[in-house]
């Protein structure tokens, strides 16, 4: 394997002995392997279990003296740890993977709220410190907690010297306020804070989490960092616990790869969460590189990789050859600079162009006010070096390159079909960068969501390959069927406003009519958007991309909407009758979806009421005819065996297609326009506030439904077993109570 192991060895190998030398030394090394659960301890105290606060992230460990404090893991894999402290120079700091965590709104109901009051002790080293409070709204809190917080604003030495520790979320810090905050840790000060790691891409205007992320760059010493990671779907809660794994630091698992080189015998399950560390904190380092990645180097030492395929996966119990192959793509992930050589594994997936094609510099228009990823029909070889020309006006706005769509992080699944990570982005931030990706793929110029509305302006992208790329209204069907058709390059998409498909260029090929195809996915999108009432704020076409392995379930929705390659052929089919079909609707369904009138056991329920709505109004076919689990028939043995069995909401939450018949039933009642009007309400105050919780989100479910239909909908949620409060019932008791006729 020449080339990742010229990768490995281009990399500096002078950090590792420092690295490695600080882990162990640091200021004073642990007296005791027993001192990460005291400390823990510490700040446990009083803490049964955390909530999960919208979608957090993994935290990365990796400081001597850093360690986790609260964590999960899912269906029994390495733990992931959603709070994690250290103690650096003279100070102490605590982080977590969500901002809701230091949210006095939020805390206060939970044992987030004693975790916080533990911390400002723990990180201060005083029972009564002098605490400020620059965001999260913690003060009242902290007040009834016998605390005095004080609000502040800059972060610099004058307001920091007068606090013993500090609450904050440090994702807006300019370079001093940095540069301050590491100061005031490492000069003994305590420091706390939160951030969601993943959106700091979407909303920094295009910056690096890795490089530029100011929380990264305060506390990198420290060896805590934030991650582009989330848990797991199937995390629920996050369960103290004074005994987690000191295998959680990526330092000690380095330390345990370089004993085992050394011929230690190795525990497997120590090992598997080891490289579960290491893989969570190189996520987080410069591009640049250091120590970390150096030091991993060196202790990995000289190997081949093994390349997964769809027959031939890496699986979880091949330690070395996973560990091997993800670090190399993590190291080629931070690499900068525009001489990365292809990895191996890049000709299996997502596939190599031969030197002998023709490279092209070609021009790509690109609209401002369409913010996300713009396709410019080229394809980056892997190791090919790409070009960007950018106008002036365009420089260092957030605009950035990125070279890939098959965005999937597959490090946590138990086999490997394809590397595990293989997209690139890089920031554009001078008239010209160059680059290039070990793995290649489609190349896409990636506006920010805060771009300015203005003219389209043109870049110049030297070095890609062309793909076939088909585009409703410009492109007409001969064009496709003469000349884009037939381009070279592996990967093609067809778009219209609505939506992008990309696939496989051989299953793209098949396509004899692509207006028609396009015409119809564009509707798709169309009835979704009207069924929401979101066609007013529609910025960015959808994405739907074909992957040989994706990162959770058959299909998963997002930006982009992840589909397998075997899905490719329907999705690029259009018969009629049920192709491209439902897993499609259901997927861009969830896109749809809002949290006001989605509640616990409904987020596989009010997505599928958008998959009925497009057999009906975009196909022109009856609406159940998609599912056999939405068949009249069904419907019939989802109630009679709901009714046997004395109604049991947790029953139904736990069903799918039992709780899509009472939609169903609802839709059948009143039609298409009631549910239009209900989705609508949630943006008309007349209906009164937004519902906070489960409750409220079921109590509105009936009342709001009631209000717009003019029927008395309690007993048929009583029916159905869904629980509503005794006051909600009342205030819809004045209107003629409604059952479906079978149900009476």
């Amino acid at each position: 394997m020449k080339s990742a192991s010229a990768l490995l060895v281009a990399v500096s190998l002078l950090g590792s002995t420092a690295f490695l030398n600080g882990q162990s030394k640091g200021a004073g090394a642990p007296a005791a392997s027993g001192w990460q659960g005291v400390e823990r301890a510490k700040l446990l105290q009083g803490v049964k279990e955390l909530p999960k606060m919208g979608a957090p992230g993994p935290v990365a460990i990796f400081g001597s003296f850093a360690f986790p404090v609260i964590a999960a893991n899912a269906d029994g894999k390495a733990e992931l740890a959603l709070v994690a402290a250290a103690a650096y120079g003279k100070g102490r700091a605590l982080i977590y993977g969500h901002t809701g965590y230091i949210d006095g709104s939020s805390i206060g109901g939970s044992d987030a709220g004693t975790l916080l009051v533990n911390a400002v002790k723990w990180c201060s080293g005083k029972e009564k410190p002098r605490v400020g409070v620059r965001n999260g709204g913690s003060n009242a809190f902290l007040e009834k907690r016998g605390f005095r917080p004080k609000s502040f604003k800059a972060v610099d030495k004058k307001n920091l010297s007068e606090f013993d520790v500090i609450i904050l979320g440090p994702s807006d810090l300019g370079d001093a306020e940095v540069t301050a905050l590491s100061d005031y840790l490492k000069g003994g000060g305590g420091v706390i804070a939160a951030a969601t790691g993943w959106a700091y891409d979407q909303t920094s205007g295009g910056k690096s989490l890795n490089d530029e992320h100011p929380g990264n760059r305060a506390l990198r010493a420290a060896g805590l960092g934030w991650t582009s990671m989330t848990f797991p779907d199937q995390v629920r809660t996050f369960s103290a616990s004074a005994d987690l794994p000191g295998m959680m630091n990526a330092a000690e698992a380095v330390l345990a790869l370089r004993k085992q080189k050394q011929g230690a015998a190795a525990d497997e399950a120590a090992m598997n969460q080891g490289v579960n560390a290491l893989q969570v904190a190189l996520s987080c380092q410069p591009s640049q590189g250091g120590g970390l990645q150096t030091a991993v180097v060196s202790a990995l030492g000289e190997g081949s990789s093994i390349v997964p395929t769809r027959d031939k996966p890496l699986l979880e119990s091949d330690v070395a050859p996973r560990l091997r192959l993800g670090i190399e793509t993590r190291i080629l992930k931070l690499a900068g600079g525009a001489d990365i050589k292809a990895h191996p594994a890049a000709a299996v997936f997502p596939g190599m162009v031969a030197a002998e094609v023709k490279r092209v510099n070609q021009e790509v228009t690109i609209d401002p006010s369409v913010p996300g990823w713009q396709s410019t029909g080229l394809y980056a070889s892997a190791g090919d070096k790409i070009s960007v020309k950018l106008p002036e006006a365009a420089v260092g706005q957030g605009y950035s390159l990125r070279i890939g769509c098959h965005t999937d992080s597959l490090y946590h699944l138990d086999k490997w079909m394809r590397a595990p990570e293989i997209t690139r982005t890089v920031p554009l931030k001078q008239a010209l960068t160059e680059t290039s990706s070990g793995f290649g793929g489609l190349i896409y110029i990636v506006v920010p969501g805060k771009a300015e509305s203005g003219a389209p302006f043109s870049v110049v992208i030297g070095g890609g390959v062309q793909a076939p790329l088909f585009v409703l209204g410009k492109t007409t069907d001969e064009q496709w069927k003469t000349e884009i058709s037939k381009r070279p390059a592996p990967w093609a998409e067809l778009a219209c406003k609505g939506v992008v498909l990309c696939c496989p260029t051989e299953a793209a090929r098949t396509v004899k009519n692509p207006a028609e195809l396009m015409t119809y996915w564009q509707k798709v999108i169309d009835v979704q958007d009207e069924l929401s009432n979101v066609t007013k704020d529609r910025k960015r076409p959808e994405r739907i991309v074909s992957d040989v392995q994706i990162s959770a379930g058959y299909m998963h929705s997002g930006y982009p909407i992840m589909v397998p390659v075997s899905a490719a052929m329907e999705m690029v089919t259009f018969n009629r009758l049920k192709w491209p079909g439902w897993g499609f609707y259901h997927e861009i369904g969830h896109n749809h979806q809002k949290g006001e009138w989605t509640f616990e056991g409904t987020g596989e329920v009010t997505n599928n009421v958008f998959a009925l709505y497009c057999f009906e109004a975009a196909l022109g076919k009856p609406k159940t005819i998609g599912h056999t689990g939405a068949s009249e028939e069904a419907q019939k043995e989802h109630w009679l065996k709901h009714k046997k069995e004395g109604a049991p909401f947790a029953t139904w939450k736990k069903d799918p297609f039992r709780a899509l018949t009472t939609y169903i039933q609802l839709i059948d009642g009143f039609g298409w326009d009631a549910v239009k009007k209900y989705f609508d309400s949630y943006n008309d105050s007349s209906f009164g506030p937004l519902p906070s919780n489960d409750d409220e989100k079921r109590d509105q479910f009936m009342v709001r439904y009631s209000k717009i239909t003019n029927k008395n909908l309690g007993p048929f949620f009583d029916a159905w077993g869904i629980p509503v409060s005794s006051g909600a019932k009342e205030s819809i008791s004045k209107l003629e109570a409604w059952m479906p006729k079978h149900m009476h």
